[in-house]
């Protein structure tokens, strides 16, 4: 791999190498990218020409295609990990199906895809460092900043990280949007050389990807990770992550970084419920338990609440209904069944609908409410009502 600093580069990384790039483009994937971001990360790995590349956040795999079209005729090797199985926006389609319906082949040879699990959970058992890394996963925080946090250990010096949707806070002027900061509170802590292209992003201005290159002031001030680990975070982290995230750090990061992460897990557990749901205390959610409820959607919504209890230590007892149940099988170890859209409610029995699509929610309702169910869209619409 080329020894450049970033901030050196002779070439404009979204225009070099753009005859490998074009193999791919106008294929029939949904990349999550737009067209001048995956020329960046083709540019970068074209001119750098990194031996081993990891993936953190495969989604559909789009994003994958472009990486294993830009390592074609090298002696490269693709990582990809995504701690989901199914796709967050169809579940009939497995994490990285794109890239698997194009490049089977590479499965195991040279592409190693590892799913429903966390980087922290595997990357002692990988065994291997890597020169190049696209991260693209949770956008909430603290999920972008544990990432780099676990895999750190395993990034030689001088590699290249490149940072994805470091503006889609700026995408929609609403909550869903405006909690993805992540991607840029790590992007604007990290201590390392940077380059940020002049592609435009959500906003027509602010890049939506970055990069920087790890050097010797990326672990020497890795504090700066830990510190923004204080600020409240948007979702829970399971608790064998947990574990998994600190025996990483005690290894690689020694007992005061260790003490960093211990204490902002225990503040971010008095404070997540109340941030996320409105709930003031653990006993609000308690006292729901006592209740009646069927939770009607297994997707994102439906998982980040499973952690966001667990990481508070509230267990989920409650039944998951879904259309996919069959496909999905379980999330978080809870199993999923198919709805029933015949028996009458129980009395005084409500559901809790856990789907972002406001259409579909009413929908659903329509069908429902007519059996005697007490409909309400979203936990959080929940216990407003209740309040």
């Amino acid at each position: 791999m080329k020894a450049t600093g970033i901030s050196e580069l002779p070439i404009v990384p979204e225009q070099h190498g753009s005859e490998v790039y074009e193999r791919i483009n106008g294929a029939n994937v949904y990349p999550e990218m737009t067209d001048g971001e995956q020329r960046f990360i083709n540019g970068l790995i074209q001119y750098y020409r990194p031996e081993n590349i990891l993936e953190v956040g495969v989604s559909v795999g789009g994003g994958t295609v472009n990486l294993l079209n830009s390592l074609e005729g090298t002696e490269g090797v693709l990582y990809s990990i995504d701690s989901a199985t199914r796709y967050y926006r169809n579940a009939d389609l497995p994490v990285g199906h794109y890239a698997i319906e194009r490049y089977s082949d590479m499965l195991n040879n040279k592409w190693h895809l590892i799913t429903g699990k966390d980087p922290a959970s595997v990357m002692e058992t990988i065994c291997q460092n890597f020169d190049f890394c696209v991260i693209d996963s949770e956008h909430r925080h603290p999920i972008e900043t544990l990432n780099f946090i676990s895999i750190l250990p395993w990034l030689n010096d001088g590699a290249i990280v490149v940072m994805h949707d470091t503006s889609l806070f700026t995408m929609r002027w609403e909550p869903a949007y405006l909690n993805m900061l992540a991607p840029r509170l790590l992007l604007s802590v990290v201590c390392a050389e940077k380059y940020i292209p002049g592609l435009p992003g959500w906003n027509k201005t602010v890049s939506n990807i970055a990069a920087w290159q790890v050097n010797a002031d990326t672990r020497k001030y890795c504090q700066n990770l830990f510190d923004i680990l204080y600020l409240p975070w948007d979702v829970g982290i399971p608790t064998e992550t947990c574990k998994s995230i600190s025996a990483i750090v005690e290894k690689h990061f020694g007992g005061k970084m260790l003490g960093y992460f211990q204490e902002a897990v225990r503040i971010n557990k008095s404070v997540l419920l109340t941030k996320e749901y409105g709930i003031l205390s653990f006993e609000q959610f308690l006292a729901a338990r006592d209740r009646d409820i069927v939770f009607y959607g297994a997707g994102a919504r439906m998982r980040k609440l499973i952690t966001d209890l667990e990481f508070v230590d509230i267990k989920f007892d409650f039944p998951i209904w879904d259309i996919n149940a069959d496909k999905i099988g379980d999330i978080g170890g809870h199993k999923v069944t198919l709805p029933d859209y015949e028996s009458t409610a129980a009395y005084g029995q409500e559901m809790v609908i856990m789907i972002h699509d406001k259409q579909i929610a009413d929908e659903l309702r329509a069908q429902f409410e007519p059996l005697g169910y007490r409909i309400f869209h979203g936990i959080n619409g929940y216990f407003k009502a209740l309040s």
